[in-house]
C-alpha cells in the first residue's frame, strides 16, 4: 500500500507541471470597437424590450380592470333581468285577481233586471185581478 501510494505521489509532479500554451487575449482595437458597438446594440435593444414590456403590462392592467367592470355590468344586468322577470310575474298576477268574475256580467245583471221586472209585473197583474 505505501508502495502504491509513493509510486503516485511519484508521477503527480510530472501531471501537475506540464505547460500548456495560453491563448492570447489581446484584442485588437477593430475588435474592441466591435464588441463595444455589440454591447451598445445590446443595451439599446434591452431598454426597447423594457419599455414594451412596461407598456404591455400597463395594457394587462387596463384590460384586467375592463374584465372586472365587464364582470359587474354583468351582474347587475342578470339582478335587472330577475327584477324584471319578479315584475311581470306581479302584471299577471294583478290581471288575474283585477279580471271581472262571470257573475259581475253587466249582460247578466241586464237580463236578471229585465227579468225581475217583467216577473214583478206580471206579480202585480195577477195580484189585482
Amino acid at each position: 500500500m505505501k508502495i502504491l501510494i509513493v509510486i503516485l505521489l511519484a508521477f503527480v509532479p510530472f501531471f501537475s507541471f506540464t505547460q500548456t500554451e495560453l491563448p492570447d487575449t489581446c484584442f485588437t482595437e477593430e475588435e474592441v470597437y466591435a464588441i463595444s458597438q455589440t454591447l451598445d446594440s445590446l443595451w439599446l435593444a434591452d431598454s426597447l424590450n423594457n419599455a414594451i414590456i412596461s407598456k404591455q403590462y400597463d395594457l394587462i392592467k387596463r384590460y384586467e380592470s375592463i374584465i372586472q367592470l365587464d364582470s359587474l355590468q354583468l351582474t347587475y344586468q342578470k339582478q335587472q333581468v330577475e327584477l324584471l322577470q319578479k315584475n311581470i310575474n306581479l302584471y299577471v298576477e294583478r290581471e288575474k285577481r283585477i279580471q271581472p268574475k262571470w257573475y259581475d256580467n253587466k249582460a247578466i245583471w241586464f237580463g236578471t233586471g229585465i227579468v225581475s221586472t217583467i216577473l214583478t209585473a206580471k206579480l202585480i197583474v195577477d195580484v189585482v185581478k
